[in-house]
């Protein structure tokens, strides 16, 4: 009978043992930080990079509008409109917008001027957004800031009352409810084409967003607790005097207006919604990112942590599973180039319920990008849509569309 004879733990079993712990521990770490940054929820600090006009062509009269050379960088490449902000030798701000990219170099980009409110020079910082600059006095509207009362305290708002005599004459309201580490400030675009309908517009925040009163773990819960402020809002317009409602939300905002529609008792009180950009279902996301990352096979640890650190209930936030619930007509914009939220992931929406969904694909489009690529256009979708909504009070069949770009 032959015995086997052990063989010694030797140096190399050691560094073998090393490794593996070592990599299974990087493993952990990289899931731990997935997670937390998928539910933390810091104050928003917007870098922007640092942008100089180097240069401005202005050939006078509207058929040749001013171009501008700025820095390339991130910011000044992207897709769509721009804007502008910057402080004169006063210390006062200013606002301009600039057009898509016209030609660029490896240093430089040009965009057209669409609008300043202060003349603009070389060599003059300013720094770039797509999302929305200043306050609703930037686009010449008067606001109040105000509070909504929530369960966790005191949310902030701005409050534009809409105008007697234009033609929804201000007694119908919209609420606009910001994203994932959004500002109030991203509802900029769309606000004056709210103004201009004569609508009462309500821009909230909500708990653990920036500015906003914070719960003891101040974490998201990607909208499973979060509509209960969208609700409060909702009480809060309805207590001065709103008759109609309409909400709108953008990335996490829309999928905190589904929430609401789902779970609110006031739901039945929403004449119509609209949608940009919203993420309808986060496991599916999950995957995504750590797909994008290479993280893949992490994917389900992730969304374990998720729920061990936020004790998040991703059934409660499935919007896939419960689309065919859904009666408030949408109106619904995507980007083809989200990299966040899939277009994919919400086309499912649309094509599942094209008897209430308004969808508009627009190409070249990013995250909470679709104003950008051709704010008239979508301006005039959303006037469509609210006065079908509430200049008929009727609701006829939406019809979806896909919107060009420039090179179709």
């Amino acid at each position: 009978m032959v015995t086997a004879v052990a063989r010694p733990f030797t140096r190399v079993h050691v560094l073998i043992l090393i490794a593996a712990s070592a990599t299974l521990g990087s493993l952990l770490w990289a899931a731990w930080t997935v997670a937390d940054a998928l539910v933390w929820a810091p104050p928003v600090r917007r870098r922007l990079p640092s942008t100089r006009v180097l240069k401005v062509d202005d050939p006078g009269g509207e058929a040749s509008p001013a171009q501008l050379t700025l820095t390339r960088n991130a910011a000044t490449v992207r897709p769509g409109v721009l804007g502008l902000e910057w402080e004169d030798d006063h210390g006062n701000t200013h606002l301009a917008q600039v057009g898509p990219v016209l030609g660029q170099t490896r240093r430089t980009v040009t965009r057209s001027l669409h609008w300043q409110d202060a003349p603009l020079a070389a060599n003059q910082a300013v720094r770039p957004s797509t999302e929305g600059l200043g306050t609703p006095a930037s686009r010449g509207l008067t606001y109040q800031d105000v509070v909504v009362p929530a369960e966790h305290g005191l949310m902030p708002a701005w409050l534009i009352q809409g105008d007697a005599e234009a033609p929804l004459g201000g007694r119908d309201w919209v609420i606009v409810t910001h994203g994932y580490h959004g500002l109030r400030r991203d509802a900029l675009r769309i606000l004056p084409t709210f103004a201009r309908l004569g609508l009462t517009s309500l821009t909230i925040t909500f708990r653990n967003a920036h500015g906003a009163p914070r719960t003891r773990q101040g974490v998201y819960r990607l909208s499973a607790e979060e509509w209960l402020d969208l609700e409060a809002a909702v009480r809060y317009a309805r207590a001065h005097g709103a008759e109609r409602l309409l909400l709108m939300g953008f990335s996490m905002g829309g999928a905190i207006t589904l929430s609401f529609l789902r779970y609110s008792a006031l739901a039945s009180r929403i004449s119509g919604v609209i949608l940009d950009s919203p993420p309808l279902e986060w496991r599916s996301l999950i995957r995504h990112y750590a797909r994008r990352y290479h993280l893949l096979p992490l994917a389900g640890l992730v969304e374990w942590l998720t729920a061990v650190k936020s004790g998040q209930d991703f059934d409660a936030i499935d919007h896939h599973s419960v689309m065919e619930h859904f009666t408030t007509p949408m109106l619904l914009f995507h980007g083809s180039e989200d990299q966040t939220v899939p277009v994919a992931h919400v086309e499912r929406l649309a094509q599942a319920r094209p008897d209430i969904v308004e969808y508009h694909r627009v190409e070249g489009a990013e995250h909470v990008g679709p104003w950008n690529i051709d704010p008239a256009a979508y301006e005039e979708i959303v006037t469509r849509f609210v006065e079908r909504i509430l200049g008929s009070g009727s609701v006829t069949t939406p019809e979806s569309t896909r919107h060009p770009t420039a090179e179709d």
